[in-house]
């Protein structure tokens, strides 16, 4: 069952990994600059925020949410691959159902990263986003894997208590089965013992008959 499990994740990580980045000048806080953007499926924009500000940690710099524009400032971040110098990162996260777009500028400083320009650089922005779906569609599996077993473990605990159930229940029924033939038993000697009576009794009226009659013929 797990290893099923842990298939349809690899599928659905598989998935993500490989979404298409899109390139595009689109309007931010700083004006309408070049950006890059990703869709993540089936996410919350406050996770996603949430997992973007741990993820550009690994990049130095320091960051800080904005919420008059909405987006996710991270100041001289070391981005290597990208640029000798400290990049200026830009983020924002857009719903659209149950999906959603983050959407990342680069500054370098004087100029906002492009495939265009800087070929190679963008590459590595495409590289950064990619690993950012990889790493949100794993915490998304291992969220889902871990709720899955403990369910499984509530079920399977559910099951043994029911088969506790059902030895319990066996051995009350061996007990009063065991009961009910020792009661049949007694009343089987009760029976006997009742026949005893009754003839001892009918032996006794007897004998007080004939103690009645003597009595009666002295009279």
């Amino acid at each position: 069952m797990k290893k099923f499990v842990l298939l349809l994740s690899f599928i659905f990580v598989a998935s993500l990994t490989f979404a298409q980045v899109s390139e595009a000048k689109q309007s931010m806080s700083q004006g309408n600059n070049n950006g890059f953007a990703i869709e993540l499926r089936k996410t919350v924009k406050k996770d996603v925020e949430k997992a973007w500000k741990k993820y550009i940690k690994n990049y130095e710099g320091k960051t800080k949410k904005n919420k008059k524009t909405d987006e996710t400032f991270s100041d001289n971040t070391e981005i290597e691959g990208m640029s000798t110098n400290t990049v200026d990162v830009y983020a924002s996260v857009k719903e659209s159902g149950e999906d959603t777009r983050l959407i990342v500028w680069f500054d370098l400083g004087g100029a906002y990263l492009s495939s265009e320009t800087h070929p190679k650089a963008a590459a590595m922005a495409d590289k950064m986003l990619n690993d950012f779906a990889m790493s949100v569609s794993k915490a998304s599996i291992e969220e889902e894997l871990e709720v899955q077993e403990k369910l499984y473990k509530e079920i399977n605990g559910d099951l043994k208590d029911l088969v506790k159930d059902k030895a319990g229940l066996e051995s009350d029924i061996e007990k009063y089965e065991k009961k009910i033939a020792e009661a049949k038993k007694k009343i089987e000697e009760n029976l006997e013992a009742q026949a005893a009576k009754k003839e001892e009794l009918e032996t006794k009226g007897k004998t007080v008959e004939r103690v009645k009659k003597k009595l009666n013929d002295l009279r």
